[in-house]
């Protein structure tokens, strides 16, 4: 069979991430009254825990403004920092289940002529809108079950945009994980629509709706490689110019039937997909709350490569959890070399479910940085970093090529999220730490550097201050991590708790 024919086949295959029509209908009416009564606990829960407020979302989008600057804003940082997140969690009297499931919303902060201004917008998705004209819920989300929700024929039916946003050739693409990227002007923030990514190719119809994951990797020369995974264990690779035009498609069957796959790695020949030690318990309704951590399955890594899409070898790990990576590299002896923010279990996907509920007291195994190296010969190493880790970025330039710094999001204080940023120096294992501190929930900070070197350049980041329910834009010196914010940009209120997001610079945004 063809490549092209079996890859639209899939269109058929069980690759819906989050519900089906089957499980939807199956629903009874005593599941609205669980999002009823999630509403309740959770309010009740706000007025005695004000650090939940970042879960809280918000019902409209966030006009231009200018913000207030505390320090000094560098003259050579320009362009636009966009971010992306849950940021609508309920609607009438209903809240969701699990932070994954609100309705994306796309944050802009607009930096030069020595100010720095806001604003952000819903993704209008045809569920949003749908369910916006209706003033409330009509879909069952992953966890979420409504009684009389519409019938969700693909996964783009019920696709939030909530995960990442991405600059491809001057506008933005807003990513989720089941389904289709969607456009977005990236000066209004004005939704397009979905993105067809098999456009003006053979495979213009069968890529529709397919999944397509919120953590693309991007090449020097701007080449974008991403992948998307299906419950049915397939997993869809793709090759896309800087232009957004698909290069070369295809598709591997990995087997594995864990319910989620949220990142992968490449270098410069290979691409990396590593097999969480999760399955699916398929008694226990919701999606997510299916997933099982198991401990005696090993965490397995496919190496696929680059050119063929043909899997080359496999290794296998000790069992874990890992959401996030940071970069991998191939040595001239050929092996294989990445980090990986390691979960001992899979604890954190009850975590971000009983945070939506209200509860901000839940033991969680944190993520550790490690790092790992495939040996030729199928030996494999590992060796793990102190302290909690998670969003680790890198030097973009050095996506798929050698890295000796890595940067990440940690947490000394704080129990509900986290509260500081640091630099790694990956061969003496040094850190450089800024904590923010008990009273700020910070989110992922992002590298800014146009010197194509692994030094200079900015750290850029918002952070939630609990006691004034205020959110500020964060700007620290990549080289000076530990002395802290070099300027900060205040924003009047709070702004939900977001996931990703991307640096443009003012350059590429006036001629990407």
């Amino acid at each position: 069979m063809e490549r092209r024919q079996f890859i639209k086949g899939m269109v058929a295959a069980p690759v819906v991430h989050a519900v089906s029509p089957n499980v939807v209908l199956a629903a009874n009416s005593k599941t609205n009254e669980s999002l009823i009564l999630n509403l309740k606990r959770f309010n009740a829960a706000l007025e005695q825990h004000p650090e939940l407020i970042g879960f809280k979302g918000t019902e409209t989008n966030l006009s231009p403004q200018e913000l207030t600057i505390e320090g000094k804003l560098p003259t050579d940082l320009t362009g636009q920092f966009y971010r992306n997140g849950p940021g609508r969690h309920h609607r009438q009297k209903e809240r969701y289940l699990h932070l994954f499931e609100g309705d994306g919303m796309v944050h802009r902060f607009s930096i030069g002529n020595h100010k720095v201004r806001h604003q952000a917008k819903f993704v209008r998705t045809d569920k949003f809108k749908q369910e916006e004209q209706a003033g409330k819920y009509l879909y069952s989300g992953p966890d979420s079950k409504l009684a009389n929700s519409l019938p969700i024929p693909s996964p783009d039916s019920i696709n939030t945009a909530n995960t990442n946003v991405l600059p491809v050739n001057g506008e933005l693409w807003a990513l989720w994980e089941a389904g289709s990227a969607t456009a977005i002007d990236s000066n209004t923030l004005n939704t397009k629509g979905l993105v067809n990514i098999g456009e003006d190719t053979p495979n213009e119809q069968s890529l529709k709706g397919l999944p397509f994951s919120a953590h693309p990797k991007i090449e020097a020369d701007g080449t974008i490689w991403n992948f998307g995974y299906a419950q049915s264990g397939h997993v869809v690779l793709y090759q896309i110019s800087r232009f957004g035009k698909l290069l070369n498609v295809g598709m591997i069957n990995t087997g594995f039937k864990g319910g989620m796959l949220h990142d992968f790695l490449i270098t410069e020949r290979h691409l990396i997909l590593l097999m969480p030690s999760l399955k699916r318990n398929r008694t226990i309704e919701g999606h997510f709350s299916s997933i099982q951590f198991n401990a005696q399955q090993a965490m397995e890594v496919f190496i696929i490569d680059k050119q063929s899409f043909n899997t080359v070898k496999r290794y296998e790990l000790e069992p874990g959890f890992v959401f996030h990576f940071g970069n991998a590299w191939e040595d001239k002896q050929g092996n294989i070399h990445f980090d990986a923010s390691l979960y001992p279990n899979g604890e954190v996907l009850q975590h971000m479910t009983k945070i939506m509920q209200g509860s901000d007291n839940v033991p969680l195994s944190p993520a550790n940085t490690v790092l790992f190296t495939l040996y030729k010969n199928g030996k494999v190493r590992k060796r793990i970093v102190d302290g909690i880790s998670e969003f680790p970025r890198i030097y973009s330039h050095l996506t798929g090529k050698q890295n000796n710094k890595l940067f990440t999001l940690s947490s000394v204080q704080s129990d509900v999220w986290s509260d500081s940023v640091r630099r790694i120096d990956l061969n003496s294992e040094k850190q450089d730490t800024y904590t923010y501190g008990k009273d700020f929930l910070v989110e992922e900070h992002v590298l800014v550097n146009q010197n194509n070197k692994e030094s200079g350049g900015y750290l850029i980041g918002t952070a939630l201050h609990i006691p004034s329910k205020r959110t500020c834009l964060n700007i620290l010196r990549a080289d000076d991590v530990s002395a802290g914010p070099i300027c900060r940009a205040w924003l009047p209120h709070v702004i939900p708790l977001g996931f990703h997001g991307n640096f443009m610079p003012t350059v590429q945004a006036k001629g990407y």
